[in-house]
Parts: C-alpha cells; structure tokens; sequence
C-alpha cells in the first residue's frame, strides 16, 4: 500500500511539473539531517586537495565530498526523475548556492543548454521528445529558504515559452573574473537581461511562485522554467542550497570540449565524467565515472 501511494502522489507532482515547470517542495531529509549534511559540506569545501577543478567555483564536489557522492542517487529524487525524463539518467553537475545577509536576487533567467556562459552547448540531446525535457535540476534546501533571506523563485508555465535566448553574445560575463562583492550583476557575472528575446518585455512580479522550503526539502525544475531568487534582505539568516543536474542518457555533455571558462573559472575536463544515477547508457555518447576522488564508489545505479 505504501508503494501504491508513493506512487499515486509521484505522478500528482509529474503533473504539476508538467503545468508550471516545476515541482515541489518534497522532503529528502529530515531538518536535522540537513543541519549535518551543511555542516559537513561548509567544512569539506574548504580543502579543495582532492577536488576535480582548481579553482574558485564549487562546481562537482560530489567528487570530493562524500555525502554529495551519495546524495545526487538518493532514492526520493531519482524516482522522481525517472516519472519525468525516463529511466536512464545521469548526473553531470552539481554546485553550492549560499546567500548571504545582504546579498542580491538573482535575475529571472531561463536556459537549457548551457551556452549562455561559453558561447557552446554544454548540453547537446541526440533526441526530441517536445513533453520531455532534456535536463532537470534539483535544487536541496540546506537552510530554512524563505522570500527574506532569498528564496528561489519560479514562473508558473513558463517553460513552455522562449523568454530568453541562451545563445545571444553578452556583453558582460565570459572569460572574466566574477568577483561576487563588487560585481553589479546579479547573476554570477552576467546580465541577463542581455539575453531576453524582446528587450523591452519585463515578467509580472505578481505572477512568481515563492519557493519557501525547510531544511531538506527540495524542489525539481527545468532550467527553460524562467526562475531567479529573492534577496536575502536579513541581518543574520544565511540561505544555503545546493544543487545537481540531470540529464537523460541521449543527451551528450560538453561535446567536443577539453576545457572551459565559467564564472570567471577555468575547468580541465581531463578527470570528469559524468555519473550514472539510474537505468542503463546504451549510447555511449559520454565518460563516466564509477567512483569519486577519494576512491569511494558512487551509489548503484536505481
């Protein structure tokens, strides 16, 4: 009875996500699992000795952080997934997303192939299936989110329509230095009101969904969802997420790239791979890695 009623419940939150582009927010973890997963990531980050990239961004530290390792295959997200896009599914991405007492929103945005930082696809799909996306995020509350210390927000439907166009040349943003103090964008670097396809048109505020979440609760959208986050207009409540990214087997990561600049980083790809979470791959479009930087494996795959 218990599977059934997962089961129904899964498949009221596929429609949903099917109508706005999102769904959520649903518990992974208890709060006070979440409390030890943030206290065990703010204190691991710090030691980049055995993380996939050298730099500032903290871009894949589920290959050096053990818990992240196990997170991105945790059942209550991959089952999720799988009523989405599939079976057959990687992780190619995770990052933090802290925001600090002061700190700005971010801009809407919408995105789904990555190429808004590079100028390349990151994300090239080998099929089309217009009722299937082609990437998911999930997006794990670490922290109470709420609208004051800068919560994520999303556009209800939104996904259904171009309201920006990833493959416009910025004028600001690549190749550069993102320094998230004295920058003035709010979006890591870039202005992406560069990229909207009418440079006049301006979202309804009124219409944006809230995303207020508990310690680890946790909310799965598509990038092509126009979606940004508040300011944390708080003296002293710090907002941690963190997020890991997905895509169905078909989809080819960061083809034809040995490297890349993002945020201001540099990423030798030399070590990377992606992850596989569930299912099978029967394209082989992509490398893959079975265990992380510490030598521990990732989880069998659903």
């Amino acid at each position: 009875m218990h599977n059934v009623m997962n089961t129904i419940q899964i498949d009221k939150e596929v429609d949903l996500f099917e109508k706005n582009g999102f769904l959520g927010p649903f518990k992974v973890y208890e709060p006070e699992q979440a409390k030890e997963i943030l206290k065990e990531v703010r204190a691991k980050s710090l030691d980049r000795s055995k993380a996939l990239y050298d730099n500032h961004v903290n871009y894949d530290r589920h290959f050096d952080i053990s818990t992240l390792s196990q997170h991105i295959a945790h059942p209550e997200i991959i089952r999720r997934l799988q009523a989405i896009i599939g079976r057959d599914i990687v992780c190619w991405r995770t990052e933090f997303f802290p925001k600090y007492p002061g700190s700005k929103g971010t801009e809407w945005h919408q995105v789904e192939t990555f190429k808004y930082t590079t100028g390349n696809d990151q994300l090239v799909p080998t099929e089309q299936d217009e009722n299937t996306p082609m990437e998911l995020t999930v997006w794990i509350a670490l922290t109470d989110a709420t609208k004051e210390n800068g919560c994520l927000k999303f556009m209800p439907g939104s996904h259904k329509e171009w309201y920006f166009d990833e493959s416009k040349t910025p004028k600001t943003g690549r190749n550069e230095i993102y320094d998230p103090i004295a920058s003035e964008s709010t979006f890591f670097g870039y202005n992406y009101s560069e990229f909207k396809v009418d440079p006049n048109w301006e979202p309804d505020e009124s219409k944006a969904f809230a995303m207020k979440m508990k310690p680890g609760e946790a909310v799965i959208f598509t990038a092509r969802c126009m979606h940004g986050s508040y300011p944390n207009t708080t003296k002293r409540s710090t907002r941690f997420g963190m997020n890991s990214r997905y895509v169905p087997t078909h989809v080819k990561v960061y083809p034809n790239q040995t490297d890349f600049i993002e945020h201001g980083g540099h990423f030798d790809l030399s070590n990377y791979g992606c992850v596989l979470v569930s299912g099978v791959d029967k394209y082989n479009h992509n490398r893959f890695r079975t265990e992380n930087n510490l030598g521990e494996k990732f989880p069998v795959p659903m």
